[in-house]
């Protein structure tokens, strides 16, 4: 194997590894953490279809994952505005608190990460991983 894409994907992995970590610290499943990660950063609900077309994840593993997250009181459904069908997932008072200390921490430290590189740095990084993702896309599909 090519020793550049090894180290490419092993970087990859290395990033993956610190979110497991985050999510198993907080004792959830990496699903769950990132579906209340992507809940933190909405000031509203956040409709189950969009965050599967938004994060990648496939309807049943996201449905488990906000089933079992409403089991421990940090998630619950409503019916999305205008819709008897589509819920919306929203955070309890306790998810809040959930987020206020897990998700949060992350965050500043991604934030941190990010702004320890200059602004043309971060674009040229985002540009050039759209790129890959976009080539091995057309490559595969």
């Amino acid at each position: 194997m090519n020793t550049e894409l090894s180290r490419f994907n092993k970087l990859v992995k290395k990033q993956d590894e610190i979110y497991h970590r985050c999510a198993k610290k907080a004792g959830v499943t990496d699903t769950q953490f990132w579906v209340l990660y992507a809940l933190c950063e909405k000031e509203k609900g956040l409709c189950q279809n969009t965050f599967c077309e938004n994060w990648c994840f496939s309807k049943q593993t996201v449905h488990t994952a906000v089933a079992n997250l409403e089991k421990q009181g940090l998630v619950c459904l409503v019916y999305a505005e205008g819709s008897h069908k589509q819920k919306d997932i929203l955070l309890t008072d306790a998810g809040k608190q959930f987020c206020a200390q897990h998700i949060e921490k992350l965050v500043q430290a991604e934030q941190s990460a990010l702004q320890a590189l200059t602004k043309e740095e971060r674009d040229m990084f985002s540009s050039i991983l759209e790129r890959l993702i976009r080539c091995m896309e057309n490559e595969l599909l």
